[in-house]
């Protein structure tokens, strides 16, 4: 009886047999490597591309609004406000080029430009000059403010 009991070699040694073992081995070895890609894929947050090219585009978006938001703080860094800051952003826009960026467009628009100023120590009311103590200290004041 021991001498008609085969070893695990002897049977592969039968292409029958040999290739029945062949493909079960391939068949789970294919089993097991979709179970850990699909396990892979699910603990590193791999998206399908549909998700990657929504993430591309949320991406190009925020870069977009990113930039609006740099070239705003910029204008606003020189000065401006409200509807002249608008038409400024929008002619330095209308100006960028290869050759020429926003901020160099922004200041060739600012470069010429008047600043408000108020001129703090013109005598007020009467235009005499008064000579009380309050009327020194303000004009003290004023004066400090120029």
């Amino acid at each position: 009886m021991a001498d008609d009991i085969m070893t695990f070699d002897e049977i592969l040694e039968d292409p029958t047999y040999k290739s029945e073992f062949d493909r079960r081995v391939t068949k789970a070895l294919s089993t097991v490597q979709a179970k850990l890609d699909a396990e892979i894929k699910k603990s590193s947050g791999m998206k399908s591309s549909e998700d990657f090219s929504a993430l591309e585009e949320e991406l190009n978006k925020s870069k977009t609004e990113l930039g609006k938001l740099k070239q705003e703080k910029y204008v606003l860094s020189k000065g401006l406000t409200g509807e002249e800051a608008e038409f400024i952003a929008f002619k330095a826009g209308k100006m960028v080029d290869d050759k020429t960026t926003f901020e160099q467009a922004v200041d060739a628009l600012t470069a010429d430009r008047k600043k408000t100023s108020f001129d703090w120590t013109a005598p007020v009311g009467g235009g005499t000059q008064k000579t009380g103590e309050n009327d020194v200290m303000n004009a003290l004041i004023r004066g400090a403010l120029k």
